[in-house]
């Protein structure tokens, strides 16, 4: 490369992202919506880029392309196994919301701390807020996005398995069925010999 040559931008050149979208997120290198789920899409859109891409292997930046198919590589897998995508998708949306970015997705506001509803409707002044039909509305504890990790927020509320009801019936079914069949293979020769 000569003095007076530019610096070649692969990204923009070979994948149309400017240089204020550099360095492009996994979403944004794929070509794809932020925090898109659909894997059909994640890994046609890594075809479609690792083979565009690709036409440039034989050419004079062959070390550039390697880099960025590397580059499509650790975002199709990363994009594709749920809990990578998670942790990523967290980091993101963190990173988006520290430079104010906009966000796709609707983003949850804390709860005012006035009650929702100042008294009763104004339809029906006999039904008052606080009667046991519609108890009060209390105000959520507030806690900043990033003191809770979404990882946290996302999981399913598992129940401890020993604990429930089904599983305790379904293993005394098979302690009995486990308690026939032993004495029916102990008692086998007796019922036999009769």
């Amino acid at each position: 490369m000569t003095e007076n040559e530019p610096l070649f931008d692969p990204y923009r050149k070979w994948l149309g992202i400017p240089p204020e979208e550099q360095p492009p997120n996994y979403y944004r290198l794929l070509g794809i919506p932020l925090f898109e789920g659909d894997p059909d899409v994640i890994i046609n859109a890594a075809d479609r880029q690792i083979g565009h891409v690709r036409r440039f292997q034989a050419g004079k930046y062959a070390d550039v392309c390697q880099r960025i198919l590397n580059e499509l590589a650790a975002a199709r897998v990363c994009l594709l196994d749920p809990v990578r995508k998670r942790d990523y998708d967290q980091r993101l949306f963190f990173e988006l919301q520290r430079r104010g970015a906009p966000l796709p997705l609707p983003v949850a506001q804390p709860l005012s701390t006035e009650p929702a509803f100042a008294g009763p409707a104004p339809e029906n002044p006999n039904v008052s807020v606080s009667s046991p039909e519609m108890p009060a509305i209390r105000p959520a504890v507030g806690l900043s996005a990033e003191s809770v990790p979404v990882t946290v927020l996302l999981k399913r509320r598992r129940k401890d398995f020993w604990k429930d009801p089904g599983v305790a019936v379904g293993l005394g079914v098979l302690f009995l069925l486990v308690c026939v069949l032993a004495i029916l293979v102990i008692f086998r020769k007796e019922l036999l010999g009769m």
